[in-house]
């Protein structure tokens, strides 16, 4: 990180995925780096029982005790995962296959994390500021579903699964096993503890404007959903 004056942190789950977050931290500020942007997660706390998220916490500490000017970003589960990793499914079953239960989430779109990540690296009103990022209701799955379909002109239906049969689909897709685990253990922590359900201010803090309700997210993006 030589002669880096800005980092922003992005860490994929893995299993040192806390000692890269560690270690990169400890560079920049070795470095010198005059800010520091990290991507957290949405109500991450060290009890959390499923391991992505108890990680988390831990590197938002670290940031925060490193001396570097910052703002931690902690974005709730984006709108986007309803094309990028499960549209394809939609659009050939009509049908969304989750673990939730009957669990609510205030889903975020990807577009207001990336500009509320342009204005925190360009505005110095967010330096050492910590914003959990949620989109402005919070939806049941069914409800996600409904506004699918409405978009698309398709009947689209909610099919609540268990936290087994998504770890086994993700191995059938050719995920890893820690992965594949960690990632099935996540959605069924969301059910169980209510996490994700939080519909905070921080996009309004951050843009001056309310985040994009999952209606409008669906209608632009609904030829994910379509043949």
């Amino acid at each position: 990180m030589q002669d880096v004056g800005t980092v922003a942190l992005v860490l994929t789950d893995a299993p040192d995925m806390e000692s890269l977050g560690l270690n990169a931290v400890n560079a920049a500020k070795a470095a010198g780096a005059r800010r520091l942007l990290w991507f957290s997660s949405f109500g991450a706390k060290r009890d959390n029982q499923a391991r992505f998220s108890r990680r988390h916490p831990v590197i938002d500490e670290a940031v925060r005790a490193s001396g570097i000017p910052y703002t931690i970003l902690r974005p709730n589960y984006l709108m986007q995962n309803f094309t990028f990793f499960y549209g394809d499914v939609i659009r050939t079953t009509g049908t969304i296959f989750l673990p939730l239960g009957d669990a609510r989430i205030s889903h975020l779109d990807l577009r207001d994390l990336a500009e509320a990540a342009a204005a925190a690296l360009t505005e110095d009103r967010h330096i050492n500021k910590t914003y959990d990022l949620s989109g402005p209701e919070a939806l049941h799955t069914g409800e996600v579903a409904e506004q699918i379909g409405a978009a698309t002109g398709r009947a689209i239906r909610y099919q609540p699964i268990s936290v087994a049969e998504m770890e086994a689909s993700f191995r059938e897709a050719g995920l890893d096993a820690w992965f594949a685990e960690g990632l099935a253990e996540l959605y069924g922590w969301i059910r169980d503890s209510g996490l994700g359900s939080e519909v905070t201010d921080g996009v309004e803090h951050l843009l001056g404007r309310k985040a994009k309700r999952f209606r409008q997210f669906a209608a632009d993006e609904r030829t994910a959903w379509l043949d």
